[in-house]
């Protein structure tokens, strides 16, 4: 999963909730890739409690483990700290 595209999910995700982009970041908590799952985690981090509630879902989906939702950290009542990009319009890349 490339970064850059993994960043834009979490913009898409703390802006607007949109959630396919929120599935993208759960999906890269999973990810081989030790640095995409790190930023995964920082960018469900930066949304606060929307992302609490979306971990909460994905655990009890069994996508991922309670572990993986752990590592994600939360400050006390956080809210989202990313930059408002203005309305972003989503789509998933095709697959090859």
């Amino acid at each position: 999963m490339n970064s850059t595209y993994l960043f834009l999910c979490g913009a898409a995700w703390c802006q607007s909730g949109e959630e396919a982009a929120g599935s993208e970041l759960i999906r890269a908590l999973s990810s081989a890739d030790q640095k995409v799952r790190a930023l995964a985690r920082a960018l469900l981090g930066r949304a606060g409690e929307r992302s609490k509630a979306l971990l909460g879902e994905a655990v009890a989906r069994q996508e991922i483990s309670d572990v993986q939702a752990s590592l994600c950290v939360f400050e006390q009542h956080q809210t989202s700290a990313m930059p408002d990009l203005g309305r972003l319009s989503w789509a998933q890349p095709e697959m090859a």
